[in-house]
């Protein structure tokens, strides 16, 4: 089966499109169905409220970054389960046309201060608490490091100040917008689970609006127009963060208002890898990108014939490549600013030929998945405007609903980031005062002849890791659109573990090639709402793709 057969086999039939300038082109065209033609700019995002926002900012004469701050600003309101203000970080990766730069922003929280490497292990953490201290509650908290992430990248990169690309987050907090099935559920579980407070902080009432509803932040308003009037600098000293931290302290927690002091977005070089004629960049460690590289490097080695492509074959090279990627992982990973990582090592040509080699021979690596949280409440988003500027940033409360925790009269809802430290001290990605934890976020950006190319990524917790692998070998080595590279099944596998694939036929010509007993098992979904935009090879428009639905793209 041929790349086309088998995506005749797996992709939808797709919706007609049609909103301010962009069409949909049918696949007689040469272009998938989820592929939307844009002339100028566009913004995918989790939803359309926050397409939309980035979009009329690019309107207004923004460029890429303002419009993906202004996207993820929006997020921050309308999907407090995902991501909010007071998340524990994101990660993102951009191209600046007039510096002919790729740069990757790193703005994650770190642990208080006052951790300690043992906080939550031993008797501290009994082993029949479904959720513990590290993941709800006010240890799991960290100070937010959204606010200074956004304006860091808007003030080298971007054209507007926070003020402007925040207005439509003002406007949705402050009026309200019609809540969705997923919030609708996610506020009932907070309004049932969590403490007073904080039910309080983000129902005024105490009671959950339904589908359907309305629902207005005024607090979570107050907010943003006092960052709007002030400056962002103002959530990181005086009033605010001795409210979040009073708050959390006399909850049991150990943050403190010099914890807003430690957080420093890292401006640093991305990693890469080469692959022909396309070069592939992420985040360093302690995101999640490193190893989607790993695996994509041992696929461009293996170098399949476009006939081999999408098949059993195919799939049993990913996910075997995807076990010893895995294990480098769980062997070196955490901040590296605490522990040495050997990534010219690890992403090495060399090192590529020794995971071919032993996948080839059958070896099986030793390591099993840490016990860290693996939840995937998470957004990605992607932007890119008439100048070829590219945006790809991925941002996060860590759990859904995060922490569990808010602070009454500001609307934040804090993320849980200590749940992703390992609870066990001695390790990499162990507990340490300003560490940042290891976390799973892999934004992506392509080059391609040297030129910008792609942006693409997804939310999904650890799942991000492989999809982003698969993503990457289907736009570099088989020259698939965004939409086209979407529809091919997923798969996820960490260590020796067994695998999982979202196709049931896939799953059966994998067990009749490799055994019956070959450890893979078929799922309904692996990761989540993935947004893509890349320059069309021949027209040079914009092709902009999201998983979730043509209402997630939004242009100019």
């Amino acid at each position: 089966m041929d790349r086309r057969e088998f995506l005749g086999a797996v992709a939808g039939l797709g919706t007609a499109f049609l909103m301010g300038g962009c069409r949909k082109k049918d696949t007689n065209g040469g272009h998938h169905m989820k592929d939307v033609i844009c002339k100028d700019g566009a913004v995918v995002a989790a939803d359309g409220f926050a397409a939309k926002a980035g979009a009329d900012v690019l309107r207004r004469g923004g460029n890429a970054v303002d419009a993906a701050i202004a996207a993820v600003l929006a997020e921050c309101v309308v999907q407090p389960q995902n991501v909010g203000i007071g998340g524990y970080g994101g990660s993102m990766v951009l191209y600046s046309a007039k510096e002919n730069a790729t740069v990757v922003l790193n703005y994650c929280g770190v642990a208080p201060l006052a951790a300690k490497p043992d906080m939550f292990w031993g008797d501290k953490y009994p082993s029949h608490v479904t959720h513990g201290p590290n993941e709800r509650g006010p240890l799991a908290v960290v100070a937010p490091p959204m606010i200074a992430g956004f304006n860091a990248v808007l003030e080298r990169y971007g054209t507007m100040k926070f003020a402007e690309v925040a207005e439509e987050a003002y406007r949705l907090a402050d009026e309200g917008f019609v809540v969705y099935k997923g919030l609708a559920d996610a506020l009932a579980r907070l309004a049932e689970q969590a403490d007073k407070q904080s039910v309080r902080a983000m129902l005024p009432g105490g009671v959950a609006p339904k589908a359907g509803e309305v629902y207005v932040q005024k607090d979570l308003a107050a907010l943003i127009a006092l960052l709007q009037s002030k400056g962002p600098s103002v959530f990181y000293s005086g009033d605010i963060p001795r409210a979040i931290s009073s708050a959390i302290r006399k909850q049991g927690g150990i943050l403190d208002e010099a914890d807003f002091q430690m957080v420093t977005p890292r401006f640093e070089k991305p990693l890469s890898a080469t692959c022909g004629k396309y070069e592939v960049f992420t985040p360093q460690p302690p995101a999640g990108g490193l190893t989607s590289l790993q695996i994509l490097k041992v696929m461009d080695l293996a170098n399949l014939s476009p006939t081999r492509a999408c098949t059993a074959e195919y799939y049993h090279l990913l996910i075997e490549a995807a076990k010893h990627a895995w294990n480098d992982r769980h062997m070196h990973f955490g901040d590296p600013l605490f522990v040495h990582i050997p990534m010219d090592e690890l992403l090495s040509t060399e090192h590529a030929k020794e995971i071919l080699a032993r996948v080839e021979s059958g070896a099986v690596p030793k390591s099993a998945a840490p016990e860290s949280a693996a939840a995937e409440n998470t957004v990605h988003l992607v932007a890119a405007d008439k100048d070829r500027n590219m945006v790809s940033l991925t941002a996060t409360q860590g759990g859904g609903l995060g922490s569990y925790v808010a602070i009454e009269g500001t609307g934040l809802l804090l993320g849980n980031g200590m749940s992703r430290f390992e609870r066990e001290p001695g390790g990499p990605n162990s507990i340490a005062p300003g560490k940042q934890m290891q976390h799973n976020m892999c934004p992506l950006f392509i080059k391609r002849g040297g030129r910008p190319y792609c942006a693409i990524g997804l939310p999904g917790g650890r799942k991000i890791i492989n999809v982003a692998a698969l993503l990457s070998c289907a736009i570099t080595k088989l020259g698939m659109t965004c939409g086209e590279a979407m529809e091919l099944p997923k798969f996820h596998v960490e260590g020796y573990g067994p695998a999982q694939v979202d196709s049931e036929e896939l799953v059966t010509a994998l067990k009749k090639d490799y055994g019956a007993d070959y450890p893979v098992s078929a799922v309904n979904q692996i990761g989540g709402q993935i947004a893509g935009v890349m320059v069309g090879k021949e027209s040079g428009s914009l092709l902009a793709a999201s998983s979730g639905g043509p209402d997630r793209v939004s242009a100019q």
